[in-house]
């Protein structure tokens, strides 16, 4: 529990310090929002009266916090392109995203733990050929020129979808799942190859440990050994990378979406930053950052379940 607390209590601090320093270098960036909403329709009397709306006449530490507890109110500003709340602009495509990265990390979980084990016990010198190669193979291959492959096979060729026409999450929720899916499967290949090479160094490592040797020797059977006893401590480094992975779909997602015309979080972070629209890439960064720092804290608190060391080490 002392563990889980310290945790918990680490990653707030990380994220207000995170939210802190975005918001002090988008202001400094920015310039005055006030201005950049009325561009050439701005008059003195008309800055004025958008200053005193905005809150921009208040000391910078008020606006801060005021902005911060935005976060949680969803009033985080007003878009300078589209003049609409920011939560309401971005909203929807956190949502798409979310759901992108979700099927994404179900994918690689569901490929590569059960082949990074297989490719373990199917160890030899044509198999360890084979699987660098092949693994070697998937993680070059760029996640958008998948997507073209999957685009223009899946989408053009069998018509299972249509390029660019992303069907709507509420109205269409299973035929819009399949249009996340191929996209999806573009961020889980490369990712799944390199997390079965994670679990089989990994298995093969513990498999080499003085316990392993120990419990073999005293004629306990070695699939035994390696179901109930590797495969649990193999866990906790795959487990941290696959949080690592799960914090890094989001930002691979920005040029699945490009390739799919998927209107998510990141397809609109790079438009924002071309728009200099900052209220909005200021949000969008802080998410961003959260989500990071949420998927690390969640991977550490896994295997603080999974590995009584750990366990141990929270009771201090």
């Amino acid at each position: 529990m002392k563990y889980t607390a310290k945790k918990i209590v680490l990653m707030l601090v990380t994220m207000i310090l995170v939210s802190f320093l975005t918001y002090t270098a988008f202001e400094l960036v920015s310039g005055d929002p006030a201005q950049a909403m009325l561009g050439t329709e701005a008059t003195p009397a008309r800055l004025a009266a958008l200053r005193e709306e905005l809150g921009l006449n208040r000391p910078f530490l008020i606006r801060y916090f005021s902005w911060l507890g935005g976060l949680f109110t969803g009033n985080l500003g007003v878009s300078f392109s589209y003049k609409l709340p920011v939560w309401q602009l971005i909203a929807p495509k956190i949502e798409v995203t979310l759901w992108l990265c979700l099927i994404s990390f179900i994918l690689i979980t569901v490929i590569s733990l059960p082949l990074g084990i297989w490719s373990y016990r199917r160890s030899g010198k044509i198999w360890d050929f084979m699987h660098t190669a092949f693994n070697q193979l998937c993680m070059a291959i760029p996640p958008f020129f998948i997507g073209i492959l999957l685009s223009w096979g899946f989408g053009i060729v069998l018509r299972v979808f249509t390029p660019g026409n992303l069907p709507d999450l509420h109205a269409h929720f299973f035929d819009a799942i399949r249009y996340l899916f191929f996209a999806a499967v573009c961020l889980a290949i490369p990712r799944s190859a390199m997390t079965v090479r994670m679990m089989r160094s990994t298995v093969i490592g513990e498999m080499e440990q003085a316990y392993v040797r120990t419990a073999i020797s005293r004629g306990n059977d070695r699939r035994a050994v390696l179901t109930r006893h590797v495969l649990k401590n193999s866990l906790v480094p795959v487990v941290t990378f696959l949080g690592q992975t799960m914090a890094e779909l989001i930002g691979g997602s920005i040029v699945v979406e490009q390739v799919f015309g998927i209107p998510g979080l990141g397809r609109f972070l790079v438009a924002s930053i071309s728009n200099r629209d900052y209220p909005v890439v200021q949000a969008i960064v802080v998410i961003l950052a959260f989500w990071v720092v949420l998927t690390g804290t969640a991977a550490d608190l896994v295997n603080q379940r999974i590995d009584p060391r750990l366990r141990l080490e929270g009771k201090r």
